[in-house]
């Protein structure tokens, strides 16, 4: 089996939840990596596991031309709110004028390219013959041949190795699966160039959406196994000790704790406002029971700004993120750094963020969760964002739960915070709610339920949907 890993956070997916150790006890294991790094080819090699890296993607010109278009193609079929989200929250204001109009021209060429009577048809019609002749597909097949797979995995098909890797598997009539990484990713990133033969997802939901983007699909080719990362929040071996880990964080004793986790910048503009704001309070007394704050900025954020606010605080610590590695995408946590987050999710008494994941992680640990719909100081454009962010399709789920409580204003934001620290019970109902309709099933095991999915679908003869039973999901029903 060739296991794709091409993003740094794959890592704790892969590694940290034992899934790699899981698979290699069944199969042999190749791991293809998508940058070099000898830290994590050495981790690797330590499990047993063969190492080879896959080739870097080479896209041309009038494939990106194309794949622009597609893309459209794609968002029309999507019908999602999403889609004009991200937009927004992706263009680059720093352009100068110019950049900025022959881009304007050559959205509006692509959208009448789609528009004209048959042109998506004619544009996705066309798709497979651009891949081969605008990408370096050759290179990747011929890595195919070198490993002899008889299994592709992936967990980010969206990548543009993974994607070629998994074309390329597909033309030389190899099988693959995909597990996705996270809940959001049929919404949030993008076309998937070839579509594997099984997909692993968190919940129905998922393969709803994935079925609506790809209607080429059908509903036994998806799985549902909850979310294997959250394997990990049930495991007490990895929280450490509240005094070992305050010690390590310079956090007082006796002090509760409110734990921002900050977004990257391209999403969240000047999000440093915020937990400045929050000290201000604590410092003007406003804020019940003398809490500490604690900000955790984004791995694959620049720490500049983070580490101005942190000379700043006068009752807060910023604490680095994961990063081992290098890299924005590259970077991965070591199982140090993994305990480390799994211990400030359950140590802190009130948790922060503005439309974060880490909504997720910290309900798992019950505690309640914030979500700021503003930025202090913001034009109206980027407010907009900021407020939109909670809007995107996928946390539709997350917003109609009841486990979350957004702020407008600084007066709400005070409130809420007062609210949490004095009846942290509140919205608990919520919290399993919103687990129970994105985990699923958050029960520790959905790493065994995954591997068991993969191995029943690599023994079966054929890889036929129909072989695929529900005796690996442990009692989680279909999705569909």
């Amino acid at each position: 089996m060739l296991v794709l890993l091409t993003y740094g956070f794959s890592v704790r997916y892969l590694f940290s939840t034992g899934l790699v150790e899981m698979l290699a006890d069944e199969c042999e294991l190749v791991l293809g990596l998508g940058f070099q790094d000898e830290a994590l080819e050495e981790l690797a090699t330590k499990q047993g596991v063969e190492v080879v890296y896959l080739p870097e993607a080479v896209l041309t010109h009038d494939y990106r031309s194309h794949r622009r278009q597609m893309a459209l193609v794609h968002q029309r079929r999507m019908a999602s709110p999403t889609s004009a989200i991200e937009k927004l929250a992706k263009t680059d204001r720093t352009l100068d004028t110019r950049t900025r109009l022959l881009g304007r021209l050559r959205v509006l060429r692509d959208s009448l390219s789609v528009n004209r009577p048959g042109g998506s048809a004619a544009i996705e019609g066309a798709d497979d013959a651009a891949v081969r002749t605008g990408s370096n597909l050759s290179d990747f097949k011929s890595c195919l041949e070198s490993v002899g797979p008889d299994l592709v995995l992936s967990l980010t098909p969206y990548h543009d190795q993974d994607a070629l890797t998994l074309f390329a598997a597909r033309d030389s009539g190899i099988r693959s699966f995909t597990s996705l990484i996270s809940w959001d990713n049929p919404t949030t990133r993008g076309r998937f160039i070839s579509r594997s033969d099984r997909f692993a997802v968190w919940n129905t939901a998922n393969a709803q959406e994935l079925l609506r983007c790809y209607p080429e699909l059908s509903p036994e080719q998806f799985v549902v196994t909850g979310a294997p990362q959250f394997d990990l929040h049930q495991r007490a071996d990895l929280l450490e000790d509240e005094s070992v880990w305050r010690d390590r964080h310079g956090i007082p004793p006796g002090r509760p704790v409110i734990l921002y986790g900050a977004g990257p910048r391209h999403l969240v503009p000047s999000e440093w406002r915020l937990p400045r704001l929050i000290d201000e309070w604590i410092s003007d007394a406003v804020l019940p029971m003398n809490p500490f704050l604690v900000v955790r900025r984004h791995p694959a954020d620049p720490a500049g700004p983070w580490e101005d606010l942190g000379k700043a605080l006068r009752n807060g610590v910023v604490a680095e993120p994961w990063g081992t590695g290098s890299g924005m995408h590259q970077s991965w946590p070591s199982e140090d750094q993994t305990k480390d987050q799994m211990s400030t999710l359950a140590h802190s008494a009130v948790h922060i963020n503005v439309s974060s994941s880490m909504t997720l992680d910290g309900a798992a640990f019950d505690r309640p969760q914030i979500g700021p719909r503003f930025v202090p100081g913001l034009d109206k454009r980027d407010a907009r964002q900021v407020r939109g962010l909670y809007e995107r399709e996928h946390w539709f789920a997350v917003t109609s739960s009841g486990g979350l409580a957004t702020a407008d204003n600084e007066q709400e934001l005070r409130d809420e915070i007062a609210t949490a620290l004095t009846d942290p019970s509140r919205r608990s109902d919520g919290r399993i709610k919103l687990l129970d309709s994105l985990l699923t099933v958050n029960d520790g095991r959905a790493v065994e339920r995954l591997v068991g999915e993969i191995l029943l679908f690599l023994r079966s003869q054929k890889g036929s949907p129909e072989t695929a039973t529900s005796e690996a999901q442990s009692g989680v029903d279909s999705p569909l």
